[in-house]
């Protein structure tokens, strides 16, 4: 691999723009090349400082009125009869001469759209990232030796182990689901950072369940699938909780009930 073909696959690995297979051979190098590990840590960590520290600004309320009552007026001239309706100026136009009047407000206005149109497009981008990395963490754990750093279906054990290693203490408890067996629990990564992965056996399925601290308010669970996997990710408690498996779907929801369900028990 050359070095230009180096540096866009390592971009493209930290960015989790990569697809399974080149994650986990980039995943399977660092584990070879000191230096190549050093490098993927710095850009995240630079990565994180960026998204940590970069100001963000809501557009306000005045702005979002005045270009909806712009966009509403510009789509009724759009479609009024060509033969009745007078001269129009486009939304371009009309933006133009509403913004050259207020040069200063132009400027606040575009980096407000902007600022808001960057916060909705990275919000999607992350959360399909981190899709991304769970599934690439659970085929690596499920095809791998690694499926646990502690073998046990003791919370009393899984936890402590955990905790020690973390700096945080993630709720660890069995499933109340039938077919459902607790395997043990292992430090992983996800987003950049160290996570909680719960190990269970549904049946003949494996299941992951990683958590890792979150200060954003409780949030109802979002389902995605990618990969022939079943993915659902959501805020509880102060948690971030990250579901994945290839269960068939009405199982896959039974389990992400129970896991909230013990996740409140504490």
């Amino acid at each position: 691999m050359n070095t230009a073909a180096t540096s866009w696959k390592i971009d493209a690995f930290v960015d989790g723009e990569l697809d399974l297979a080149g994650q986990l051979e980039i995943e399977e190098r660092m584990q070879q090349d000191e230096s190549l590990r050093s490098r993927i840590e710095s850009l995240r960590a630079l990565r994180e400082t960026v998204r940590d520290k970069a100001e963000r600004h809501a557009a306000p309320a005045a702005l979002r009125e005045r270009m909806t009552t712009m966009l509403d007026a510009a789509r009724r001239e759009s479609s009024a009869p060509a033969a009745t309706a007078p001269r129009r100026s486009t939304l371009a136009q009309t933006l133009g001469r509403w913004l050259a009047w207020r040069p200063l407000v132009a400027a606040t206005a575009f980096v407000a759209l902007l600022s808001v149109a960057l916060n909705v497009t990275l919000q999607a981008w992350n959360q399909e990232r981190l899709m991304d990395e769970a599934v690439a963490s659970h085929a690596r754990s499920t095809l791998g030796q690694h499926l646990v750093d502690v073998a046990s279906s003791d919370h009393h054990t899984v936890k402590p182990f955990l905790s020690a290693r973390l700096g945080f203490s993630p709720p660890v408890r069995e499933l109340p689901l039938p077919g459902s067996v607790f395997l043990g629990g292992r430090v992983d990564y996800l987003d950049g950072r160290p996570v909680a992965a719960l190990v269970y056996r549904q049946g003949e399925h494996i299941v992951n369940s990683f958590i890792w601290p979150d200060t954003g308010g409780d949030s109802k669970p979002v389902l995605a699938s990618e990969r022939g996997f079943l993915v659902a990710h959501w805020v509880q408690g102060g948690m971030r909780h990250c579901v994945i498996s290839d269960v068939n779907r009405d199982e896959f929801h039974r389990l992400v009930e129970a896991v909230r369900s013990v996740s409140a028990a504490g």
